[in-house]
């Protein structure tokens, strides 16, 4: 402890010296919620093509059409966009500090960043050579928590990235939740690869797929766990075969473990997985035996102009438990819609989205018998879909439903107010398959969020009044939180 400590320190110290520019890092990770948006609009004007919903997301993708606009007569509100982007490319050495204090952990984590405690200091260094990257973030927070979540070496060879390292993931077009790969957990240590331009296939049978992006990654799961140190396996494919209509398929396996078999049976049944090979025979040595827990996801996306001033992005994500023969099965769903647009021509743009959220288990995507208690959970690894007693996918766990409205106004200098209203009922069936809340809840909130770009950095409030709250099943009593942070960089 007392040799990470003093890592954390050097990189604290690190935070005083400015550097200068040259090269980009090669990811954009999750957590920047404005950076997406601003990305999912220059992708509706055409200056960025290819898989945008799964984060982290390329940098060489983001930057290698913006030249386009020279030759364009765009919007102001995009051009300010564009110029957002712009100033958040890394350069090649990059270093950031922040400090969040919240009076109470906001139990619920979406795609945008926030404290997994009341204080929290947090500061990375980032090196960016030709090919080779070296990223160490470091944080501490008021648990006694010292953690490098976020710390990663790369290399490039070709358009194929290859890592190790802790590093967040966000896979799907939900902007509040995502049902298989979100950044609710802590992220596990992983060695992956992953595809760095998203540029279409050459050959004749495969051009039709359009741009695509692609990630392969394997991680050891956390020892405190009914099966000790199980593996995770992440797959996932992207592609666009029609502009800005996306389509995305994953799964996540989950295998061997402290006393389970490990061999080439249970690796090549859990890949294959087709005509039930991961759920072979019918006695006790049978089950036992089964090569482990998968889960597969189906998200599809489609960005469109309405009318003058009015976009809207259309989404939908499943991702299903089980498997009959071909066919996934038992769902949780995820139905979404993001409207957004200039105000004036100053610079300035709203965008209003409304989601909702299922993780009740349907026996189709979106119809047929609920299921009830089986998503995130597993007959064999009973510590579930969860890292370090965090689950993996949605952030409510099993068994709860999520709707939500959120309007943010975002000025042309960076000033960016936000009200969210969340409506959750959480663990349905008040039973231990959620490990969120062992209580039913069923809860509304409010919420207020200001951001303002000022010379000290990026400061950021965040309010939000509940009207009950988790794990209080004798009394619904309104909760107030409030948060600040602060973020500089160099």
């Amino acid at each position: 402890m007392k040799r990470y400590k003093n890592t954390f320190l050097v990189i604290c110290l690190v935070t005083l010296f400015p550097v200068t520019i040259t090269q980009a890092s090669p990811w954009a990770n999750p957590g920047d919620g404005s950076l997406r948006s601003d990305v999912e609009i220059l992708a509706q004007y055409g200056l960025i093509s290819g898989p945008i919903n799964n984060w982290p997301m390329s940098w060489k993708q983001i930057t290698r059409n913006l030249h386009k606009a020279d030759e364009m007569v765009l919007p102001s509100y995009v051009n300010v966009a564009l110029m957002r982007v712009k100033e958040k490319i890394p350069d090649k050495v990059n270093v950031k500090a922040k400090l969040y204090y919240t009076n109470k952990v906001d139990y619920f984590r979406g795609f945008q960043d926030s404290s997994r405690g009341k204080a929290e200091i947090e500061s990375s260094v980032e090196f960016n050579l030709d090919d080779t990257s070296v990223h160490i973030n470091a944080s501490y927070n008021d648990n006694e928590d010292f953690n490098l979540d976020g710390s990663y070496l790369s290399h490039d060879f070709g358009n194929w990235s290859t890592y190790i390292g802790s590093v967040e993931r966000w896979w799907g077009p939900g902007r509040e939740t995502t049902t298989l790969l979100s950044t609710n957990a802590r992220p596990m240590p992983s060695i992956g690869i992953r595809r760095v331009e998203s540029t279409p296939f050459k050959s004749k049978w495969l051009s039709w797929m359009g741009e695509w992006s692609g990630e392969i990654f394997i991680s050891k799961m956390d020892q405190n766990r009914h099966i000790s140190e199980p593996i995770f396996v992440g797959m996932k494919l992207a592609f666009e075969p029609i502009k800005n209509f996306e389509v995305g398929l994953a799964r996540t396996l989950m295998l061997c473990g402290q006393g389970r078999p490990c061999g080439l049976k249970q690796w090549s049944h859990s890949l294959i997985a087709v005509g039930d090979l991961d759920n072979f025979g019918d006695t006790q040595d049978d089950v036992l035996n089964q090569p482990g827990n998968q889960l597969a996801q189906l998200d599809l996306s489609y960005s469109f102009t309405l009318k003058e001033n009015i976009n809207v992005k259309l989404y939908a994500e499943g991702t299903a438990e089980d498997i009959v023969v071909v066919a996934p099965y038992t769902y949780s769903r995820i139905l979404g819609a993001s409207f957004y647009g200039p105000i004036g021509n100053k610079g300035d743009q709203y965008r209003i989205t409304t989601e909702y959220s299922d993780t009740t288990g349907s026996l189709v995507w979106f119809f047929g018998e609920h299921r009830k208690g089986v998503l995130y959970n597993h007959f064999i690894y009973l510590s579930g879909y969860r890292y370090l007693d965090k689950v993996i996918g949605h952030t409510l766990d099993s068994n709860s439903k999520y709707y939500s409205i959120n309007a943010v106004l975002t000025k042309a200098n960076g000033f960016e107010v936000g009200l969210k209203y969340q409506n959750m009922l959480i663990n349905t069936e008040a039973n231990t398959q959620n490990r969120l809340s062992a209580s039913r809840e069923k809860i509304n909130s409010l919420s207020l969020n200001i951001t303002a770009q000022t010379s000290m950095g990026k400061l950021t409030f965040n309010g939000k009044v509940l009207d009950n709250y988790i794990n209080t099943p004798q009394n619904d009593n309104a909760n107030v939180i409030v948060g600040l942070s602060w973020e500089v960089g160099f």
